[in-house]
């Protein structure tokens, strides 16, 4: 057995080595492991059928896990774990994790490749940045969407009017601020008791969110947090903090993992094999009840390429195949709202998420770099394209073609994709309801959607 002190043990006594070397060392065993496995990215299996391609891939990751292990920023030292160990926490993981209450309680379990049980859809605008007067309105529109199980944060410019810096008492009361107001936007969405899986986004420092997570503020029992790693399979103090925290007041928490492609770890195939990788980190290190990946491409800032499409979809069914992790992804666009590129991309990498055994974790819109860039109406269309997969019985091979078919819409545009609209710009504000325009894009989209496969009437 494994315990998280273990971990904290090992920050201060593993191996010494450089950051520069450890990174050089990323490269080099993925590398490695990609030959030794013989993993091979096909542009036109976007998607891939191949069970045994699957499984190399997990062992590819499993094998770097325990080779590379973990490096903490602060020490300079590497946390390495045994095979014993590793297989110990993958046998005893978490099955599900609850959100929510009464009305709006939630459950996440396993889903399996090709599994007909619609994803858990964790509705949100990762972050956003939104100007103070708008933040309600922007995540209610999160909250109130039908298919939302859980819903979390935008991220406000100013708090009270006074600009966020971390490290300083304005990040300790934006970071209250920001519970406060997730559960104003919930009540306001009329679902009170609708879980938030990630309570602050205000707030970058341990001490701010441990502040700010109480009841009396507007956390719930069934609420959580995410605790990030840092490409590629390190972390810190900083984040480590909150891992006792949350344990012992009883929140949830999830691992959140961005190994970015073209960067330390290389190509598809190498940041894929990290990708799984960085699970084992999430679950050894952080105790991770559930784990939600964003890969990104280096130069493009998002996920919806077709490199990244199969590496969402071959890292998901490596890991659904050889395990029971609870795993999601963030799907990232390089489009705007209320265009019809934005509802093409959140398809395609909503198909080959689910289809792989996937939850959703939508949707980071315009790069995740422009303020005022981020709807639900995103959400909408990401949750509904997965319940579809799911209900209507999508195979890889079936959504291989569909998504080869998405992609002819919108893969020539994607370096310089349309910046779309804002938030006061596709939604109403009074309403919260999102504008004909938008309504009338997506109906279009649907209809072609439709012809490419997508069944929109099993909803």
């Amino acid at each position: 057995m494994i315990d998280f002190w273990d971990t904290a043990k090992r920050c201060e006594s593993g191996p010494y080595l450089k950051e520069e070397d450890f990174d050089r060392r990323v490269a080099q065993v993925a590398a490695g492991m990609v030959k030794k496995y013989n993993i091979q990215f096909n542009r036109e299996q976007v998607i891939p059928a191949d069970d045994d391609l699957a499984d190399r891939m997990y062992q590819a990751g499993y094998d770097l896990f325990l080779e590379l292990g973990v490096y903490c920023k602060d020490t300079g030292r590497i946390v390495q774990y045994s095979s014993e160990e590793l297989d110990w926490a993958l046998k005893h993981a978490p099955v599900s994790v609850t959100y929510g209450e009464g009305p709006d309680l939630r459950v996440m379990t396993h889903r399996t490749v090709e599994d007909s049980k619609p994803p858990f859809c964790c509705n949100t605008p990762v972050g956003c940045t939104v100007a103070e007067e708008r933040f309600v309105a922007m995540v209610q529109s999160y909250a109130q969407e039908p298919l939302s199980d859980t819903f979390s944060s935008a991220f406000s410019k100013t708090v009270h009017g006074r600009p966020i810096k971390s490290g300083t008492p304005q990040e300790v009361e934006a970071a209250i601020w920001n519970v406060i107001k997730l559960r104003e936007a919930s009540h306001a969405a009329g679902r009170p008791l609708i879980g938030i899986h990630n309570l602050v986004s205000n707030a970058e420092r341990a001490d701010a969110t441990m502040a700010a997570v109480h009841p009396e503020f507007g956390a719930h029992p069934n609420d959580g947090l995410a605790v990030a790693a840092m490409a590629e399979m390190k972390v810190d103090y900083e984040r480590l903090k909150k891992v006792p925290f949350l344990h012992n007041k009883g929140y949830n928490k999830y691992g959140l993992y961005g190994p970015i492609m073209g960067g330390y770890a290389g190509g598809p195939e190498a940041t894929a094999v990290v990708h799984v990788a960085h699970h084992f980190l999430g679950l050894l290190a952080f105790r991770a009840q559930w784990h939600d990946g964003f890969p990104l491409h280096l130069m493009q800032g998002c996920n919806s390429t077709r490199d990244l499409l199969w590496l969402i979809s071959i890292t998901g069914q490596a890991i659904a195949r050889n395990t029971h992790l609870l795993i999601g992804v963030s799907p990232f666009t390089a489009a705007g709202p209320c265009t019809e590129m934005v509802v093409y991309e959140l398809t395609a990498i909503v198909l080959a998420a689910v289809v792989s055994g996937l939850h959703l974790n939508p949707a980071a819109i315009a790069r995740n770099k422009h303020p005022e860039r981020s709807s639900g109406m995103e959400a909408r269309i990401s949750a509904e394209a997965g319940h579809i997969a799911a209900r209507q019985g999508i195979t890889r091979a079936e959504a291989n073609e569909i998504v080869k078919k998405i992609l002819g819409e919108y893969e020539s545009r994607i370096s310089d994709a349309p910046l779309g609209k804002r938030f006061d710009e596709c939604y109403d504000l009074e309403t919260v309801r999102p504008t004909r325009e938008y309504l009338d894009i997506y109906s279009k989209c649907k209809e072609k959607l439709s012809r490419f496969g997508v069944n929109y009437p099993v909803l």
